[in-house]
């Protein structure tokens, strides 16, 4: 079976909005999951649990206020970018202070043992903190050449992506005038040179990253630590390398590359979409900024989106006001879709719509995930999302609840929260189901004055004194399926041998 390979990763994340001096708004608290391609992602949970704001903090839309987004559409090292060159000016720092605990270790090694054990988790403390930009290389002696070579390769980047920039609006020029049929002149040549010359440097800059990469292992000095040489501790802190891209970190102008893989469709496709503006000249919008195609060209691939997208070809010289709501929303999927996609973030794109229009946007979506484009699902409906999704994550007062496959969530749920969610389901006939059904009652608490210990306490019918003190973390209780809860503590063996006594 193929391994599934991670395309985000959120590590507690956190997003507050600032009211007021002293006063914060607490929308995202503590959120930590994995995205992984082509996979099919639902968030569902009450108005105002923080689902729409987690999606454009992952797009960066708002900074986040805490934790990390890493991002492994691309490589760390194929990006360089500028916060990596700032990580590694910072290795010899941090290689002095182990060495300098290093002596600690070896003065003391004889001595007290108090002193020794401090020294030595100092140690790995600065090692750990450095082997997160290089792995391993925090060992090595050659750093400060390593370090020359990674500022170097960086610079290379930047020209590569400079000339890049340079060669597309030449290009850019050059296919306008022979719109308008006169000669181009020499701009479709200088656009040529400009785009290979970026290759030579783009070249170069690989060739240097992979220079300095090829030190991991390699001219240890033994006296840095007594483990130093040991395959294993390496092994260790090559573990440790971070190669995902840190969204939060990136300047506006490597997050704006970024762009043309990550996008969003809103929940009202019209107001998503300029009255002003034809749906050919909307969709056009994401090839001029990220691509180098002249006009022409960009024609041509977006008469090829509203085919994909169920429209007809007419539809590009139409005006917003004369679609109607499916297709103004084919028209914003088609938007997002067009630079190729990984990441699309779909915010309610469906309650808007009549609920056969809905049928034929989710089918349309299930087609276009074939690419292995992955999406971040956001729904109020529990129906759509056992439809569609692959993997339900539940959220109550920017928290996670409960994490866990689609099918899993609804036929064994385990927080309160989630049966809550279920129960309140409207259904055309009665009928038993396999949990006890119990009503949501209360209104959900501010997020300016959260409540202490579990958020959901306020409204649990089966909360008690730890919920009001404690907050839960999320734990796995069984395979792959995660709940915050203090109910579920206890491993699920220790749970069945309880009630069995």
């Amino acid at each position: 079976m193929k391994e599934k390979q991670a395309l985000m990763q959120l590590r507690r994340v956190k997003k507050y909005f600032h009211i007021r001096h002293g006063v914060r708004l607490r929308a995202l608290n503590d959120i930590n999951f994995i995205l992984y391609e082509g996979e099919k992602f639902g968030v569902v949970g009450e108005s105002g649990c923080g689902k729409s704001t987690l999606g454009r903090v992952m797009l960066q839309l708002y900074p986040p206020s805490g934790g990390d987004c890493l991002y492994y559409g691309r490589s760390l090292v194929e990006l360089c970018p500028a916060y990596l060159k700032k990580e590694i000016s910072r290795l010899l720092i941090l290689q002095k202070k182990a060495k300098r605990y290093n002596d600690r270790m070896t003065a003391a090694q004889k001595g007290s043992p108090a002193v020794y054990e401090k020294a030595r988790k100092m140690n790995h403390r600065y090692l750990r903190e450095g082997s997160k930009t290089v792995g391993s290389l925090i060992l090595c002696e050659n750093l400060p050449r390593i370090q020359k070579i990674f500022l170097k390769a960086h610079r290379a980047t930047c020209k590569a992506h400079r000339l890049f920039a340079l060669a597309a609006r030449l290009e850019a020029k050059a296919g306008k005038r022979e719109e308008r049929r006169r000669p181009p002149g020499d701009l479709r040549q200088k656009a040529e040179s400009f785009r290979a010359s970026a290759r030579l440097y783009a070249e170069e800059a690989a060739a240097l990253r992979d220079e300095a990469f090829a030190f991991r292992g390699k001219n240890i000095k033994a006296a840095l630590s007594p483990r130093a040489l040991e395959k294993e501790y390496q092994a260790r802190l090559d573990a440790n390398y971070e190669t995902g891209v840190s969204l939060s970190k990136l300047t506006g102008r490597e997050l704006r590359r970024l762009r043309e893989e990550m996008q969003m469709v809103f929940q009202d496709p019209s107001a998503s979409l300029d009255p002003r503006q034809s749906v050919g000249k909307a969709i056009e919008e994401p090839f001029k900024i990220h691509s180098r195609l002249s006009p022409l060209e960009r024609k041509a691939k977006v008469m090829a989106l509203l085919d994909r997208v169920g429209l007809k070809k007419e539809h590009y010289y139409y005006f917003p006001n004369a679609l109607s709501g499916g297709q103004k929303q084919r028209v914003c999927i088609a938007r997002a879709i067009a630079t190729n996609t990984r990441f699309v973030v779909l915010d309610e794109s469906l309650s808007a719509l009549d609920v056969s229009v809905q049928a034929q946007i989710l089918q349309l979506l299930n087609e276009l995930s074939g690419d292995g484009r992955t999406y971040l699902f956001i729904t109020h409906d529990l129906g759509v999302a056992k439809y569609f999704c692959d993997r339900i994550m539940v959220m109550y007062l920017g928290c996670e609840c409960e994490l866990a496959d689609a099918r899993t969530l609804f036929e064994e749920p385990l927080h309160p929260y989630t049966r809550s969610l279920l129960a309140a389901v409207p259904r055309p006939v009665v009928r038993e189901v396999n949990y006890e059904l119990s009503v949501l009652e209360g209104e959900v608490p501010s997020a300016l004055y959260p409540p202490a210990g579990c958020p959901f306490h306020t409204r649990c019918d089966r909360s008690g004194e730890i919920c009001e003190k404690e907050k839960p973390e999320l734990r796995e209780w069984k395979s792959a399926h995660f709940v915050a809860c203090h109910l579920y503590a206890a491993p699920p063996e220790s749970a069945s041998g309880a009630d069995e006594n």
